[in-house]
Parts: structure tokens; C-alpha cells; sequence
């Protein structure tokens, strides 16, 4: 397939380009809005990408098939040309906010809410509380990761292959969009503390379910599916949260700084997941049996995260 040097060095590329792009629009889109409806942006901001993201993955096999159909029996040719596609659309938007993208003005309306931001913050940072919302989202990409990584090895166990994941993930896609549209109505019912202070805890619940004790039969089966599902449909919300907050919880002049360090640490918690996970699966102990050793430490930072959440967190008036 070619030098695994170059592999890895495109795959750098590729995540300082387009990751750092949304990452780059999401923070504008929630910082421009106002913050009694930065919940919706941000979730609504979430629901878009993770919509398109099931849409690419969707039309992957057809596409691949056409290839294959015209004539395209080389697969790293077909991976490339479905990889130029990829960054096509990149180049096409980022020439197209060059060119086309003008920041919205202000209105006389938004420059108050912005000036009694400013007031109620005072131009202070609480470091705890901005340290809690940082470790929390670092403990949700760890946890989030470690399931995704293990879930194919995991569901061997349960006598199930390739077709079942592949209708798992579909499913679990569906929920988090789900979730992720369902967070601003959660956040005006119970409030942003209490929903931030419950989503590690049905984080911990489900992971625990799902993955400690596998069990092939037809109810084990069943029992592992619905908490995974409601897992990575918890672990969804729980981004968008803590996101939100976190945005709240500074001033607006430091706000997208902080967008970006949230972006820079998820993906450090989602790398530590991936070390931990694959170096973990084998490891046994007294609580646990070989392979859920990684499920044990994801859910019991699940559940020190909702008490520490719990007890500690002070929401910022909106």
C-alpha cells in the first residue's frame, strides 16, 4: 500500500486540515450567537456533522462499487480518488469563506446581551470550574474511544461478526444525532447542572451493563445492544455539554481560546484511550475478567466525573 511513512504523515495533514476546519466553524458558529442559545448552536452544530458523517459513510459502498463497475479493480486508486473527493469539498469551502464569508454584525441587541456577559463574568475565570469542564470532556473522549476500539473485539464474544457492528454503528449514529437534538430541551427541563451531573453517571451505568460481563444468549445479547447504544448516545450529549458550559464559564474574549483547547484536549483523551485500551484488553484482574479491564476504568471515571460534576459545579448565570 505504499510507505507507511508517508501513510502517517497524510494522516497528520489531514487532521491538522480538516478537523482544525469545523473545529475553526463550530467555535465561530457558538460564539456569535447569544448565550441563552448557545445550546442550540452547538448542539445543532454537532447534529449537522455527525449527520454528514453518516451520510459519507452510507454512500462509501456505492460509490466504491461504481468505481468498481467502471473499471477500477485497484483498491489504493479507488481510496485515493475517494480521498481526493474528500478534500475537494475541503478546498471548495475553505476558497468559498475566502472569498464569499463575511462575519455578521452585530446587532444593537446582541451588543448588550454581549455587554451583560461581560458584567456577569466580570472578567474573571474560576480555574476550578473551568479545570472541571476540562477533565470532564478529556474523561468522555477517553471513555468514548476505549468503547469504540474494543466494541468489534467485544461483540466476538457475543457470537456476533462484521454485520451486526455494522448495524450497531449505524444505530448508534442515529442516537447520538438523536441525543445531540434532544440537549437544549434536556438542559431548559433540568438544567444544566443537573444534566451534566447525570450523563457521566448513565455513561458509567450503560458502559458497566454493556461491556463487564458478556453473555451470548439471546438476552445478553439484547442487553448489551441497548446499553451501548444508550452509551455512545450519553457520551454524544455529554460532548455537546460540557461545551457549552465551558463556553459560559469565560468571558467572551476568551471563549474561542477555550473552544480550541476543549477540541485540543478531547483529542488527547481520545489518543490516550486508544493507548490504554489496546494495552489494557488483555490485562485480568480480581474485578475483572481478560478484555474488561479497559470497560472497568472508563466507567468508574464515568462515575468519579458525575460526583466530582455533582458537588463541584457552579453553572454560570445565562
Amino acid at each position: 500500500v505504499g510507505d507507511p511513512a508517508a501513510l502517517y504523515g497524510s494522516h497528520v495533514v489531514l487532521g491538522l486540515g480538516a478537523v482544525n476546519f469545523w473545529n475553526v466553524v463550530g467555535a465561530y458558529a457558538a460564539l456569535a450567537t447569544p448565550r441563552d442559545m448557545r445550546p442550540v448552536v452547538v448542539s445543532g452544530f454537532q447534529v449537522q456533522v455527525s449527520t454528514l458523517n453518516l451520510l459519507g459513510t452510507a454512500a462509501y459502498p456505492a460509490c466504491d462499487w461504481l468505481l468498481i463497475m467502471g473499471g477500477l479493480d485497484d483498491q489504493l486508486l479507488r481510496y485515493r480518488i475517494h480521498m481526493s473527493v474528500c478534500s475537494l469539498f475541503c478546498v471548495f469551502g475553505f476558497f468559498y469563506m475566502i472569498a464569499r464569508f463575511r462575519p455578521t454584525a452585530l446587532s444593537e441587541h446582541h451588543e448588550k446581551v454581549k455587554a451583560r456577559e461581560e458584567e456577569k463574568l466580570d472578567g474573571s475565570v474560576d480555574k476550578l470550574q473551568l479545570f472541571l469542564l476540562l477533565a470532564s470532556l478529556v474523561i468522555q473522549a477517553f471513555g468514548e474511544t476505549v468503547v469504540t476500539v474494543l466494541w468489534p473485539l467485544h461483540i466476538k464474544k457475543l457470537g456476533w461478526g462484521s454485520h451486526e457492528y455494522a448495524y450497531l454503528d449505524i444505530a448508534s449514529k442515529l442516537l447520538i444525532i438523536a441525543g445531540n437534538m434532544a440537549y437544549p430541551a434536556l438542559a431548559r427541563t433540568l438544567g444544566c447542572r443537573t444534566t451534566a451531573s447525570l450523563l457521566p453517571v448513565a455513561a458509567c451505568l450503560t458502559s458497566a451493563a454493556a461491556f463487564l460481563q458478556p453473555d451470548a444468549s439471546a438476552y445478553g445479547q439484547t442487553t448489551h445492544a441497548f446499553n451501548a447504544l444508550a452509551f455512545l448516545s450519553a457520551c454524544g450529549v455529554m460532548k455537546v455539554c460540557f461545551q457549552h458550559l465551558a463556553t459560559l464559564a469565560v468571558p467572551p474574549s476568551l471563549q474561542g481560546r477555550v473552544f480550541s483547547l476543549l477540541q485540543m484536549l478531547a483529542s488527547g483523551g481520545g489518543i490516550a484511550g486508544n493507548l490504554f485500551s489496546t494495552r489494557l484488553f488483555e490485562h485480568e484482574t480480581s474485578f475483572s475478567g481478560k478484555g474488561a479491564t479497559p470497560f472497568l476504568l472508563a466507567s468508574s471515571l464515568f462515575m468519579l466525573t458525575g460526583c466530582a460534576v455533582a458537588g463541584l459545579l457552579v453553572v454560570p448565570p445565562q
